[in-house]
């Protein structure tokens, strides 16, 4: 099989693919409407195809293990082993996250060692890769033997099966065929469980919870009846807004809200400050004694240690052009010296001006401010020769990131390390050459085969193999 080949080969399929698109595009309104749906159809079933051959790429490239301890080396397993970062190479790859990435080529894996059937009826487009998923999942804690019997009597149902079937039917099977494996699986997943917190849109953040069925019914049943209650006082509310504010206060009971927000402040010092457009420019008042962070070296430096013309073009900020004449007044009266834009909270998402106001006025908020550039000239440029950043220097890189800064991860900056661009000595101590990465993306770096440039404005470009690149940008940067 020669690469060469199959990205020829791949090439035609996709640009055959792309013609029939935009045919589609222009000519669809000639076909009836169940001609359509019929179609579409078919074309599910190339996209199922294209899916499995995704899954099955994916699974023979993860199966090759890398290593960087006692110098780097390969080992190339059997398929259906999935090496630490195989995940991280698929999302690069394939544009994808890490998450999305990875199951793929976990899918690729578990179907080529533990159910071939459902491998074939994948590639063959008989199948939605989520139908073989739930398969998978469904199989979950079952040895390699067990699996294949399970495949043996599920597969030739799949095809006509329906798919909101296939995973209590597949799980019916597993008990069926190997129950003492289900039953210690079922086990070693209570000790698994756990609740997570991602952003969501604006002013939201989801939460996602891993529970026991037992305890999950219980909590249900009395999120339902508190929330029964709330629609009865106000007939406004719709069941899922109830359930929010049920699960809200539930969970809040006895408990005394904190919070600790850090507010980027992007700094203009290379032009005079010209009177303030409502709506745009704010002016912020400094205490002698608060600290700035330098943006290239993350010292800090005492404002009233500057002198006054650093201190003048430090006083004024610049909000986004768009924000109007109700958010600017929600700006200006907050706690004096502050000039609130919103903020973004890792992993958490985006609060916006007037909810982050109320947090400042009712909630014990700590309230950190970072200064985002501050040009060359305006504070002293310092470096430090040491391996290790100080501790303003890490805070300013983390405040910056926002996140790790490999494509596709959203893990918080604050939970990742501070790694060199350039590898130290010949990579400076000095944010411009400092990137937040968690640690497996850490390890994932030191493999040397995607190789990260960083800008002196805070991006980050990844080049990989064969000239691929991707880029990922700062949660604060200053506009342009």
């Amino acid at each position: 099989m020669d690469r060469g080949t199959i990205s020829s080969r791949i090439a035609v399929l996709r640009e055959e693919c792309a013609r029939l698109g935009r045919e589609l595009a222009e000519s669809g309104h000639l076909l009836s409407a169940g001609e359509a749906f019929e179609v579409a159809g078919e074309l599910q079933g190339l996209a199922n195809a294209a899916d499995g051959a995704v899954a099955v790429a994916g699974a023979w490239g993860a199966r090759v293990e890398t290593t960087m301890r006692s110098g780097s080396w390969e080992r190339v397993h059997p398929v259906g082993f999935m090496d630490a970062m195989a995940a991280t190479e698929m999302s690069l790859v394939c544009g994808l996250t890490e998450g999305v990435a990875g199951r793929k080529a976990a899918l690729g894996a578990a179907l080529g060692e533990r159910f071939p059937l459902t491998r074939d009826l994948l590639l063959a487009g008989d199948v939605a890769a989520v139908t073989a998923q739930k398969v998978v999942d469904a199989c979950a804690g079952l040895d390699v033997g067990a699996c294949v019997r399970v495949d043996a009597q599920l597969a030739p149902r799949l095809p006509v099966m329906d798919p909101a079937r296939v995973a209590s039917e597949a799980r019916r099977v597993a008990t069926r065929v190997a129950a003492d494996q289900v039953a210690a699986h079922v086990a070693s997943r209570k000790r698994g469980r756990c609740v997570e917190v991602r952003a969501g849109e604006d002013g939201l953040t989801d939460w996602f919870a891993s529970l026991p069925t037992a305890t999950s019914a219980a909590m249900w049943s009395a999120v339902q009846s508190l929330a029964g209650e709330y629609r009865q006082l106000d007939d406004t509310l719709t069941v899922r807004e109830s359930c929010a504010d049920a699960l809200t206060d539930l969970v809040l009971r006895n408990v005394t809200v904190s919070a600790q927000v850090t507010l980027g402040v992007p700094v203009v010092t290379d032009r005079p400050a010209p009177e303030p457009a409502a709506g745009e420019r704010f002016r912020v008042e400094w205490g002698d004694d608060e600290t700035i962070i330098d943006h290239a070296t993350g010292e800090e430096v005492r404002y009233g240690d500057l002198d006054p013309a650093s201190r003048e073009a430090l006083s004024w900020v610049i909000e986004p052009a768009e924000l109007d004449g109700d958010c600017a007044d929600v700006m200006a009266e907050v706690t004096p010296g502050f000039a609130v834009s919103g903020t973004h909270l890792p992993g958490l998402g985006w609060v916006e001006p007037a909810t982050l106001a109320n947090l400042l006025k009712l909630l014990p908020v700590d309230v950190a401010r970072a200064v985002l550039e501050a040009d060359t000239g305006t504070l002293a440029s310092l470096t430090t020769s040491a391996y290790r950043p100080p501790k303003a220097m890490q805070d300013f890189v983390k405040t910056r990131d926002g996140t790790c800064r490999m494509w596709g991860c959203s893990r918080p900056a604050v939970a990742c390390d501070i790694d060199h661009a350039r590898p130290w000595p010949h990579g400076a101590t000095t944010p411009t050459d400092l990137e937040a990465l968690c640690r497996r993306h850490h390890r994932f770096k030191q493999q040397h085969r995607w190789r990260p440039a960083l800008d002196p404005d805070g991006t980050l470009t990844w080049h990989g193999p064969h000239g691929a690149t991707r880029t990922t940008e700062p949660q604060h940067r200053l506009p342009c």
